[in-house]
Parts: C-alpha cells; sequence; structure tokens
C-alpha cells in the first residue's frame, strides 16, 4: 500500500507515529520519488519528513485503518 498523507504539525507527527508504532508491520515514509525512506515508527525520521514537499507512506498490508485520518487530499 503507497498513500499520500500530510504530517505538518508537531501534533499530526505525534499521533501518526504513536498509530502507526501499534502495527506489527513494516511501514515507511518516502518522498515522491522515493529518493529518500525512513521508518514510519521513528519519531526523528517523521519529523525529517517534514522537509520533504511530499510525504508518502508505505506498508507491506493494506493498513487504511490506520492512516485514513493522514491521507491528504488530492
Amino acid at each position: 500500500m503507497r498513500v499520500k498523507i500530510n504530517l505538518d504539525t508537531m501534533t499530526a507527527i505525534n499521533d501518526f507515529v504513536k498509530a502507526v508504532t501499534n502495527y506489527g508491520g513494516n511501514v515507511y515514509l518516502t518522498d515522491k520519488d522515493r529518493n529518500y525512506i525512513v521508518s514510519a515508527k521513528s519519531m526523528l525520521g517523521a519529523i525529517y519528513s517534514m522537509e520533504w514537499g511530499e510525504v508518502w507512506c508505505e506498508s507491506d498490508d493494506d493498513i487504511y485503518h490506520i492512516l485514513s485520518r493522514f491521507i491528504a487530499e488530492e
């Protein structure tokens, strides 16, 4: 699964990291072109992603139920 998300405040980042940490599988944050990849379970990685133009979340499984409130409107 790959979706574009919004992480534009520290509150959103904190809530996002808490939500994905409870998921047992791999979850990553990437930029649009996948030049940068960090663990979505890392607070430092999520803060770093604020520097990218677009933030995408990737996971092995469909975790829409976890990510739904962070998904970017197109």
